[in-house]
């Protein structure tokens, strides 16, 4: 069974293989980037979400969305990835 497994995914492997060889760091690299802001972007198209309700009524402070966080976050992957490239 573990033969016939491999067998089947040992062409689909070989192509990853190649497509990965294919790709140059740079154009890696700029792969990661728009990923990233790509998903940063989708991220601010979400609806507003706060992890629980605030306790003055009619305060909306922007730290409080978690979509802010999430921006933050990949803005900081994208930064470190910069750094150690």
């Amino acid at each position: 069974m573990k033969e016939f497994i491999v067998s089947l995914l040992k062409p689909f492997a070989q192509v990853c293989y190649k497509l990965a060889n294919a790709v140059s760091v740079r154009a890696a690299l700029a792969i990661y980037i728009l990923v990233m802001v790509a998903l940063a972007l989708w991220v601010l198209t979400l609806k507003q979400e706060r992890p629980q309700k605030t306790s003055a009524a009619g305060k909306n402070l922007f730290l409080q969305d978690l979509r802010f966080w999430a921006v933050l976050i990949l803005s900081l992957q994208i930064i470190i990835y910069l750094i150690f490239k």
